[in-house]
């Protein structure tokens, strides 16, 4: 699973570069990192609740432990960094983490900026974080208590209502740009990676050896039949006003790209590919990934802040910024993760899934 964490490492990539370089944001590829994160998500949450679902159901045990830990286990993951960055970029001055304090604290940023129509400077890149949010506390009610024959029907349901809803708010003028910030229209990008855990955790999967093989040969071809859509797309921009559901295809085109490439990383590429991904560099850069992204947007910021301070905006060059911004940038995440994040993911022993007690154990 090592690969995975290579391409955690690839999305926080894209997202900076996109953030720093106007060169990257002229293509207009940055959204692709988020919804790769979107797809790996997806994938690792449902996961690790139809496992923790099976391993109860075996036992006896019931759902709602399984609910407590997932959120304690979640807490000590995702709160403390973020609340933190919050509490210090908001004592530094940060104008639009001030601006919208209410709204950070409840990790409601995409509803903000949603309502104001616009992005917030340093504090937009928080709108993903919020939808990563707000996608934990739905989703473990549905892979835990939707019965086990609906559930590849709601899962499928829930990536439908995302194309469905975004055309539906086009054709009445409702939302705009900033649409994509809300909640339900990431649904097919986590929906996704939601039904490939569905499937590997299938009885079929897991038992039979030729059923896997041409899963994996058909998950395989959408990735390469939606990259080359993608591409077109890309190469011929013009397409995408042809038909007002044009956008709608490139996106289901990239969710099929991603979610080959979460399959492949999950079983294990060969070739160079399969040895890049699982690189200790790469490796490192997707532990560490909360962190880079995370603070990604807030760097630029207070180190021109600080050079303004010091009169020294415009000593550097663009590629000495850059250079500047990576090395902070990486400095604060790596402290992060050994100093505070990885310190505090040991505690997540104390929150097993399912619990042993006699009662599970007489069961077993």
């Amino acid at each position: 699973m090592v690969q995975l964490d290579g391409l955690r490492a690839i999305a926080v990539i894209i997202v900076i570069l996109f953030h720093w370089t106007p060169e990257v944001k002229q293509t207009g590829l940055g959204g692709l990192g988020v919804q790769l994160f979107f797809v790996l998500s997806g994938y690792l949450i449902t996961g690790i609740l139809l496992s923790a679902r099976t391993k109860a159901e075996a036992l006896g045990a019931g759902n709602w432990q399984i609910l407590k830990s997932f959120y304690a286990r979640r807490f000590l993951r995702i709160f403390p960094p973020y609340y933190l960055t919050i509490a210090v970029t908001a004592a530094l001055g940060a104008y639009n983490v001030l601006e919208h304090l209410p709204w950070h604290l409840t990790y409601l940023t995409n509803f903000a900026i949603f309502m104001e129509g616009s992005w917030i400077g340093e504090a937009s890149h928080l709108w993903s974080l919020a939808v990563e949010e707000q996608f934990y506390l739905l989703w473990p009610f549905v892979i835990l208590f939707t019965p086990r024959r609906y559930l590849t029907l709601t899962i499928v349901g829930f990536i439908v209502l995302a194309p469905v809803f975004k055309l539906t708010c086009l054709f009445l003028d409702i939302g705009g740009s900033r649409l994509g910030v809300l909640p339900v229209s990431s649904f097919h990008y986590l929906g996704a990676g939601a039904i490939l855990a569905l499937l590997q955790k299938s009885r079929k999967f897991t038992s039979d050896a030729s059923w896997r093989q041409a899963l994996a040969a058909r998950v395989q071809w959408a990735g390469i039949v939606g990259l080359a859509v993608f591409a077109v797309l890309q190469f011929f921009p013009g397409l995408l006003g042809w038909h007002v559901a044009m956008p709608i295809v490139q996106e289901f085109a990239v969710i099929c790209l991603f979610t080959s490439l979460t399959m492949g990383a999950a079983q294990g590429f060969k070739g160079l590919g399969g040895s890049l991904l699982a690189s200790k560099p790469m490796v490192y850069i997707g532990q560490i990934s909360y962190g880079l992204y995370l603070f990604h947007n807030f760097v630029p910021y207070f180190v021109n802040k600080a050079l303004r301070a010091f009169k020294l905006a415009g000593a550097l060059s663009t590629g000495q910024m850059l250079l500047v911004y990576g090395v902070v940038l990486f400095v604060l995440s790596a402290l992060s993760w050994h100093i505070f994040e990885r310190r505090l993911n040991k505690y997540k022993d104390h929150f097993p899934y399912v619990k042993q007690t006699p009662e599970t154990l007489a069961v077993k």
